[in-house]
């Protein structure tokens, strides 16, 4: 995992747990840590890698190493993969209950649940399926030239599907925002783990933050953090 600080030095503490392949030099990613900063916000960006053979020691365990020798965070903000983490960690107490996550990747989207049983029933770890970004899937705003190739590898999809088997209950601080279009998780499986109060439905693609009503939509993800579930009512 790799670790970035972006806003104001005086700032209130936030964790951000990214989703998978995004970094924070990317356009969408950065616009979303500028935004926290504008909001006041000293945001800890967490990139993390795209290839794991255990959740628990590449996910887990390098974020509870950095939280506890990082500033107090009362509230984090998670995207996609990172949702799946984030809940784990919280659930461990590791992170605080005031959670945010968007578009988290808590089940499988039905056209990834054959491709993935067959892939991840293959003993390797290395990647061997190419993902390529596009502005349809993620978002109109989305500039897909500018993100590095990434690949599935067999162990990672097994390791996903582990711990999205074993996802515990969510708290109740926590929050979820997401499309029904997404094209890249299973939005039945936030609909399964959180009341419909505590989500809030967006127009765009699976990256909020490339949706052309993202200056709306982060508002109310700010919000979110600021005074729980509460903001969505």
């Amino acid at each position: 995992m790799e670790f970035t600080v972006h806003g104001p030095d005086d700032g209130e503490p936030l964790l951000f747990v990214m989703g998978w392949g995004n970094t924070a030099a990317q356009p969408e990613p950065r616009w979303l840590l500028d935004a926290l900063a504008d909001e006041g916000y000293r945001t800890h960006a967490c990139e993390i890698p795209t290839n794991v053979r255990s959740f628990e020691d590449e996910y887990l365990a390098p974020l509870a190493a950095y939280v506890a020798d990082a500033p107090a965070f009362d509230r984090v903000l998670s995207h996609s993969t990172g949702g799946l983490i984030a809940a784990h960690a919280v659930a461990s107490g590791t992170l605080p209950e005031r959670a945010v996550h968007l578009s988290p990747w808590w089940g499988l989207h039905p056209s990834q649940r054959l491709p993935f049983r067959v892939l991840g029933a293959l003993p390797t770890s290395r990647e061997l399926v190419s993902v390529e970004a596009d502005r349809d899937t993620l978002g109109a705003l989305a500039e897909p030239s500018a993100r590095e190739a990434n690949a599935l590898a067999p162990s990672f999809v097994r390791e996903i599907r582990r711990a999205q088997a074993s996802l515990p209950a969510a708290g109740d601080e926590a929050v979820a925002f997401c499309t029904l279009t997404d094209g890249l998780v299973g939005t039945d499986a936030i609909g399964e783990r959180l009341p419909a109060d505590r989500i809030r439905l967006y127009d765009g693609g699976h990256e909020c933050f490339a949706s052309p009503d993202r200056e709306a939509i982060v508002a109310d993800a700010v919000a979110a953090l600021r005074e729980g579930p509460s903001a969505l009512e």
